[in-house]
């Protein structure tokens, strides 16, 4: 069990290491769409398009994904390779007609979606907005390809060739940018996201090869297929209920200043960055393994791998949280504050920042007592959850935008996140009767001491320094270094893990 740990967390270690890679590349992508573009009407008019279609394919795509890890790891482990292939390809054959069934009706009511995406929007405006909402659906049938694929890929546990979208992404992006902006200007950014998903797609076909073999299969010998897609169901109307929060974020936006809904995109970005590191690579190679451990009917393991990773993920979501909340100027600068991103684009994006990275802990926990239930095929309850959270956004969003403008939206997610993990919680006792919420509360309190001296120190840096990247460096060098030496004095079992792990790596590589 020991040696299966280590395992786990040396794949971690690999794949965050390679997404901190692309990632930085994904800053200076986000840096020159940024100093081309700035925050503009014609930017929100893209982004709202891009982003509908985005949380579109995360609602209908991810669903099926997502039930297919646990069940088709289960078929892998227990029926072998070949059966696992099948229920795949069984899978694709409904898949497919359904993904282009969908893209039908969206082209057909696109000019009723524009008036929701965007009801403030004058007529002329709202056909510019159709027309970007056409030349972007066809992301969905990639998407499709990428997400099942990626699903393959990641239930193999072949995670690095997967985690090359974002590299993929940010060079199309940037040559796209560079080359094409005088001739196509914000069009540039559709031709990139073609070229970076037929690039991305192809990679995972060719890769897949090893693990995956298309075969046309009866749908009546794989009564697995019944259980994707009875798990799969509320998955979808859950990730449904989820995607409104976009959608109404999004159309709120559209009503305040011209650039809102484009900063609130860059300020995701800048989330992103933080979530595909910290945790959306730990959550994908833990649900593997919390699949095999239910498969296995190893719940003790399960158990305690789940608590070690929320204990973990406080102790490294909380001071980041910090220095992003206070430094959130500093970092949009350092990324964006260049050519047409102006004063004005500024202001906006870190006030949307801000909001987001109030539930970067809450953000973590949940989508790790996410993967537990998905790994106990019990996706109705998170279905129900979600809408209790959604409530939540769409109340805050809409009444905290009044008094505070972007921030009051991206804060609205922040609390539809905390809502989200405090009911899934309680929902997971009945799979796990020993799990309680309280067990994490000595961990979360043990952050205070080093969160009141992460505080001054930041403070103290910024009296210090006039240069945002000195300060937000300093900050974060300097002050989640004293955080951690904070918490080693705390003796939280998980951090002095850590600490043993890499000093037997340090003593190893020196022997």
């Amino acid at each position: 069990m020991e040696k299966k740990s280590r395992g786990i967390m040396a794949t971690t270690a690999v794949v965050t290491a390679l997404t901190l890679c692309f990632k930085a590349l994904g800053f200076v992508k986000q840096a020159v769409v940024a100093y081309y573009f700035g925050t503009t009407f014609e930017t929100d008019i893209y982004n709202v398009a891009f982003n509908f279609v985005g949380s579109l394919s995360s609602a209908f795509i991810r669903a099926i994904t997502i039930s297919l890890v646990s069940i088709y790891t289960h078929c892998l482990v227990q029926k072998g390779r070949d059966e696992a292939s099948k229920l795949l390809s069984a899978c694709l054959e409904i898949l497919v007609p359904v993904v282009l069934m969908v893209l039908l009706i969206t082209y057909i009511f696109t000019p009723q979606i524009a008036g929701i995406l965007a009801p403030t929007y004058s007529p002329s405006e709202s056909i510019l907005l159709q027309h970007y909402l056409r030349i972007c659906y066809p992301f969905f049938l990639f998407a499709t390809i990428t997400l099942v694929w990626t699903t393959l890929m990641d239930s193999n546990k072949d995670f690095v060739i997967s985690r090359t979208e974002s590299f993929i992404t940010s060079t199309t992006t940037i040559l796209s940018c560079i080359l094409l902006y005088k001739v196509l200007a914000v069009s540039s950014l559709v031709v990139a996201q073609y070229l970076s998903y037929i690039i991305f797609s192809c990679l995972l076909l060719f890769r897949g090869r090893r693990y995956f073999k298309f075969t046309i299969t009866k749908l009546s010998t794989m009564p697995e297929v019944r259980l994707v897609l009875m798990t799969a169901l509320p998955l979808f109307i859950g990730n449904s209920v989820s995607q409104i929060n976009k959608i109404v974020d999004s159309s709120v936006s559209t009503g305040l200043v011209y650039g809102s809904a484009t900063a609130l995109s860059l300020a995701v970005s800048l989330e992103d960055f933080v979530c595909n590191i910290l945790i959306n690579n730990v959550v994908d190679i833990l649900y593997v393994n919390f699949s095999t451990y239910v498969a296995e009917g190893n719940q003790k393991k399960l158990g305690d791998t789940m608590r070690s990773a929320v204990n973990v993920m406080i102790c490294i979501m909380v001071p980041i949280t910090i220095v992003t909340c206070m430094c959130s100027k500093e970092i949009v600068s350092i990324a964006y504050f260049r050519g047409s991103f102006n004063e004005k684009s500024l202001v906006l994006t870190s006030a949307a920042l801000i909001g987001y990275a109030v539930g970067f802990t809450s953000s973590g926990v949940r989508d790790i007592v996410l993967r537990v239930l998905y790994s106990f095929k019990d996706t109705k309850g998170p279905m129900i959850t979600g809408f209790f959270a959604v409530a939540a956004n769409i109340v805050c969003s809409i009444v905290l935008s009044k008094f505070i403008g972007i921030m009051g939206v991206s804060i609205a997610s922040s609390v539809c996140l905390t809502v989200n993990f405090l009911i899934n919680s309680h929902m997971l006792k009945k799979h796990m009767p020993d799990y309680t919420i309280r067990q994490f509360l000595p961990t979360l309190v043990k952050q205070l001491p080093g969160a009141a001296i992460l505080f001054l120190i930041i403070i103290g840096f910024k009296h210090l320094f006039n240069s945002n990247i000195l300060i937000f460096l300093c900050s974060a060098v300097v002050g989640l270094a004293i955080y951690g030496i904070i918490l080693l004095g705390m003796k939280i079992d998980e951090v002095e893990m850590i600490k043993n792990q890499i000093f037997k790596r340090f003593k190893g590589a020196a022997s």
